[in-house]
């Protein structure tokens, strides 16, 4: 799949509606990569949002086929949800529109590519409690399975994301999360504290008691904690050090997160290795540095690997509280 413009076309496809909701990385990010490839030449036909506006340009690009254009591929980016749930039941269910999209592109001769977001669903963590948590999974192979069938090229945020989708690493390819250019900010005077920030989940597969531990050892260093208030309160119930005096916690969205960047020195992303976090590429690790942040992250995750081969400046977690820079 190349995508070298010349005025050529292509067929950018999401089951899920394209807003602009600065609150949500997961949702800019395809909204980014559609105008990402009308900005290197191509002319986009979207293909995504609800049933009936995917139903309705699906038509409309078949007829556009028929007549003889050929767009120069499909790229399509999934949902976080199997692909029947990833718009409201109530804007119409088509479990098979979206395989049936590319089953005629792959008849017309055009590539198809999936960017496959995550494979939480792979793992017990990730799983809902009671039939929910039985019926997703079943989705999510069946989507997996609808993309096999259909020879579609994966695109997954990092290499090892394959073997836990048990897909062959011929018909994948990496294609991490990315920065924003021009927010790089100077880093923050040194006043004989250290303040760092994390953005992200806490408590279960995201475990980061080790770090807290050491935090709180260290009475000159600060850190400015942003998650969810629900995963907050059952985290603090649970580990005594989120009470120290030196950690502040926030609930804020995404585009309430600039000012908590400049007031940071370092970017924390310190969670316990695991099968999970060996693939998982958190968005909040290139925000730390769009904004020029060195990051602290842990040997044996994909965060880690990142750092350790190209970010000069930032500190890999070894074992229990000792550090090596980068």
């Amino acid at each position: 799949m190349s995508a070298d413009g010349n005025g050529r076309w292509m067929v950018f496809h999401a089951p899920y509606p394209l807003h602009p909701d600065p609150s949500s990385a997961s949702r800019l990010r395809p909204l980014r990569m559609r105008e990402a490839f009308a900005q290197i030449g191509y002319r986009v036909f979207d293909l995504s949002g609800s049933v009936r506006r995917r139903s309705e340009a699906f038509a409309a690009l078949r007829a556009r086929i028929a007549d003889g254009d050929r767009p120069a591929f499909l790229y399509s980016e999934n949902s976080t949800q199997p692909n029947m749930l990833a718009t409201s039941v109530r804007t119409g269910v088509a479990p098979l529109l979206d395989f049936r999209i590319m089953r005629a592109m792959r008849h017309a001769g055009v590539p198809v590519g999936v960017f496959y977001r995550d494979a939480y669903w792979r793992f017990a963590f990730g799983r809902a409690p009671g039939v929910r948590g039985s019926i997703i999974p079943a989705l999510q192979r069946a989507d997996l399975a609808g993309y096999r069938r259909n020879g579609v090229h994966f695109f997954v945020p990092a290499t090892p994301m394959t073997k836990v989708l048990g897909l062959d690493d011929r018909l994948c390819s990496p294609l991490p999360p990315a920065g924003q250019a021009g927010r790089p900010q100077v880093l923050p005077p040194m006043d004989g504290t250290l303040r760092l920030v994390y953005v992200g989940g806490i408590g279960g597969h995201y475990d980061l008691d080790v770090f807290f531990s050491a935090l709180v050892s260290i009475p000159s260093v600060q850190l400015e904690l942003v998650t969810r208030k629900p995963l907050w309160d059952a985290a603090a119930a649970m580990n005594p050090d989120l009470s120290a005096e030196q950690i502040t916690v926030s609930h804020l969205s995404a585009n309430e997160l600039a000012p908590v960047y400049v007031r940071a020195s370092v970017g924390v992303l310190a969670a316990r290795p695991s099968e999970y976090w060996s693939f998982a590429v958190p968005v909040k690790l290139f925000e730390y540095l769009s904004y020029g942040r060195p990051v602290i992250a842990t040997r044996g995750t994909e965060a880690g690997r990142i750092i350790e081969l190209t970010v000069p400046g930032g500190w890999l977690i070894m074992t229990g509280r000792r550090l090596l820079p980068c």
